[in-house]
């Protein structure tokens, strides 16, 4: 359940996303972008850009990625791979023994060529995706103590080589990763492999720089030469650690540096907007190199950082389900809150089911009339006036009437209740009247058939307060039965005359008199055993469905925890600032939403089929099923109402000040806001790498907003960094409503400016003295000064 509440909400940040870029054609790249990941530590920036660039790029199905790995890689339709050597190599010369392992396997390099020819088809076929194909930006990645990266300018020459020969131009850029933090055994041996790759990288970034190797192999063995003419190996080249400028560390580091990749890619790469602005200031990578490079002939550098200020929609999402999900519940139990007399008739126990019930399987009552034709051989009452009527009884009628009674009453209600089997008549009533019946459902059931001392109009508990007042009135009928036949004939309440001749008469009105009470009462007693039996059933099918339903009801409880679960981990490592009162805000709003939905739908609309329909039915495949169902409800219903879509900045606005008055002196200004997210940006988008300001001759800087230019708040930023004018600044244009993201980057430093460098340099002198080879030739003439 846990994977489909992730699903679901990242399903619903990148739908919000999509909705506010689906006109935008600001976010697709305008060239065909290829990504080279070069070794084995560069596996998890694969897959996250990946990642990103799916949910950010609208084009971003046509891009490509190569990976040459050693160990492992991924399988994706977009990624092609190529495995180098790497079984076996000596620790003390691995990138030695893997650079001389690939010019010495042939078949090996055939096989990567027809890769590289592979990805150059591939773009050709992805590309109607792109507004141009005169130029190919082929994008390097590799982490600078990964031992791979010594083939770097063998991977980056032949594949660009293969590619000029269908795209005019192909523009190279590296994004070298480093990792500062030491948080392993082997961090000496890294930082000096990350030294041997720097110095390197300085011959390569050189003007005099110059490649000529036959690299390029046809299937026959034929051999064709790669060269590249004096010139810097990269166009651009990117340095991203994971300790910023200011020398901290943060755990997801890397994560912004991957960010900064496909940020930096699509503002170089995407579209020009049509409706120019001179505060929009667009990206010129011409510009920035020269601005960077200033007037030193030693190879730059450059960084960047990134910062966003983003609506929570993940946590947004989570909590909108779990609080519908409640207001689902609290509707549930609000149809359980019926009056007694309405609950029993649902069940057929009303006074008039039960009359249907003695009509079904009593004799009628009349016949007690043709007991009286029993009379005996005496018929004076004079005879019996003093006896007992249970003496009279047995004077008159020597035991017929009790036969007659046994044979015509007893005996066929006996009978009748040992057949009764009122099962499939209680589940009638309980799914036709209840759990199918729109109007109250599976809880109503399950509160209804419950015997808790808390549940409010209990069937059970009425079953057993009617079994009570039928089992006291028994013995009362029992009791009463028992004084009228200690009662005297001539105590009787029943007509009597004193005249001579009336004996006959007298006699008559007692036998009916008789009949009338006491076997009246006998008849009374046949009702309540009847009425017994009847209830008896009822709560052995009720109490067996209980618990049945009550199985169901437990998946209720298993939805709610884990959607209360999954809505407070969202929140529980928010930001303060910007993931407030996301539970108290869109509380309300999910009780207008409801309210809205009733008003459309009905009261009952839960119970809709356009909703959740018969619960029962749903819940019978499990918790998944039901959770299914609300996730679908809530991303049809829910998610897509006008609440969840305000601007970002009303919404936060809203968000912010949703516990308070405006009589309230803590109310946050829309302006005061403005300053936490502009101050939040600047604070969070330091540049990614630590540099020496002190022997850094140079430093050029450019800052790129990427937001909705028109919003105030962009007015407002866009503002502000006018008045510093400390550097150039501009805003990328898109129409996205979920938040704000600032790209910084810097360049025109030398490695030599690098703490990273500085501290690196005599693990890597150690290193060497102790045998290891860093690269395979002497670097002497190449060495950083």
């Amino acid at each position: 359940m846990r994977e489909l509440l992730q699903k679901y909400a990242n399903t619903f940040s990148l739908e919000l996303e999509r909705m506010s870029l689906s006109e935008n054609e600001q976010r697709s790249v305008n060239h065909p972008i290829v990504f080279l990941f070069l070794g084995d530590l560069v596996t998890e920036a694969l897959k996250s850009i990946i990642t990103i660039n799916e949910e950010k790029w609208q084009n971003s199905s046509g891009v490509l990625y190569f990976h040459a790995y050693q160990s492992a890689t991924i399988t994706n339709s977009n990624v092609l791979s190529f495995q180098l050597p790497g079984d076996g190599l000596d620790r003390k010369e691995q990138r030695k023994d893997l650079y001389k392992a690939f010019y010495h396997n042939e078949n090996q390099l055939i096989k990567l060529n027809q890769t590289f020819r592979k990805l150059s088809m591939k773009i050709a076929e992805y590309g109607k995706v792109y507004s141009s194909l005169k130029k190919v930006n082929l994008c390097v990645i590799t982490a600078i103590d990964d031992p791979a990266n010594i083939l770097i300018q063998e991977c980056t020459l032949l594949l660009k080589s293969i590619l000029q020969e269908s795209f005019r131009l192909v523009e190279v850029d590296l994004y070298g990763l480093m990792k500062e933090k030491q948080d392993g055994d082997t961090f000496a041996l890294s930082t000096s492999l990350g030294i041997s790759f720097f110095k390197e990288l300085d011959s390569y970034q050189r003007e005099d720089f110059t490649f000529e190797k036959e690299l390029q192999l046809t299937e026959d063995h034929l051999r064709l030469m790669v060269s590249h003419p004096p010139s810097p190996l990269f166009d651009l080249v990117y340095l991203l650690s994971d300790k910023n400028e200011n020398g901290l560390i943060s755990t997801d580091s890397m994560k912004q540096n991957y960010e900064i990749i496909s940020n930096l890619n699509l503002l170089k790469n995407r579209k020009m907007i049509t409706d120019y602005h001179e505060k929009m200031d667009s990206y010129n990578h011409q510009d920035f190199k020269r601005g960077m490079k200033g007037n030193t002939r030693e190879p730059v550098y450059a960084s960047a950082g990134f910062a966003k200020v983003n609506r929570p929609n993940k946590a947004i999402a989570l909590n909108a389900a779990s609080l519908f999900f409640q207001e689902m519940l609290t509707a549930l139990k609000a149809t359980s809150s019926e009056p007694r007399e309405k609950v029993l008739s649902l069940f057929g126990l009303s006074e008039t089911s039960f009359q249907k019930y003695y009509h079904e399987c009593l004799p009628p009552v009349d016949q007690l009339e043709n007991m009286t034709g029993l009379m005996g051989t005496t018929n004076s009452y004079q005879a019996v006036k003093r006896m007992s009527l249970k003496e009279a009884e047995d004077h008159l009628y020597e035991g017929g009437t009790e036969r007659f009674f046994t044979v015509n009453f007893e005996e066929p209600i006996r009978e009748y209740l040992l057949g009764l089997d009122l099962r499939s008549t209680i589940h009638r009533f309980l799914y036709e009247n209840v759990i199918n019946h729109e109007q109250y459902g599976l809880f109503a059931a399950y509160v209804w058939t419950s015997d808790s001392i808390d549940a409010e109009s209990s069937v059970m508990k009425e079953i057993a307060k009617m079994q009570r007042d039928t089992k006291q009135d028994r013995l009362e009928a029992e009791a009463r039965l028992e004084q009228l036949y200690q009662q005297t004939v001539d105590s009787g309440d029943f007509k009597k005359s004193y005249f001579p001749f009336a004996d006959k008469k007298n006699l008559s009105s007692f036998v009916h008199y008789f009949f009338d009470s006491v076997y009246g009462l006998k008849y009374e007693l046949l009702r309540y055993e009847v009425k017994l039996a009847i209830l008896k059933q009822y709560q052995e099918v009720l109490a067996e469905k209980h618990l049945y339903i009550r199985t169901k009801m437990e998946l209720f409880d298993q939805v709610e925890s884990c959607l209360k679960q999954a809505a407070a981990e969202s929140l529980h490592d928010s930001d303060e600032e910007l993931d407030q009162n996301i539970a108290d805000y869109y509380a309300e709003m999910i009780s207008q939403i409801t309210a809205k939905l009733k008003e459309k739908y009905g009261d009952s609309f839960f119970s809709d089929e356009r909703f959740f329909g018969n619960l029962l039915s749903l819940l019978e495949n499990g918790p998944v099923s039901l959770l299914k169902r609300l996730l679908y409800v809530c991303n049809r219903e829910v998610l897509t109402a006008e609440e969840f879509h305000r601007s970002f900045e009303d919404e936060l606005l809203e968000r912010a000040n949703v516990k308070t008055h405006y009589e309230n002196r803590d109310i946050l200004s829309k302006e005061d806001l403005f300053k936490q997210l502009y101050q939040r940006l600047k604070d969070h988008a330091s540049i990614h790498i630590e540099v020496l300001n002190y022997t850094q001759g140079h430093r050029y800087e450019e800052k790129y907003f990427f937001g909705d230019f028109y919003s105030k708040f962009m007015s407002y930023a866009l503002e502000k960094e006018h008045e510093i004018r400390q550097c150039k600044v501009g805003c990328a244009h898109e129409k996205k409503s979920s938040g704000i993201e600032k790209l910084a980057i810097m360049g025109g430093f030398q490695l030599k400016d690098l703490m990273y460098y500085r501290n690196g340099e005599k693990y890597y002198e150690a290193y060497t003295k102790n045998g290891y080879v860093f690269h395979h030739q002497p670097m002497e003439t190449n060495s950083i000064s």
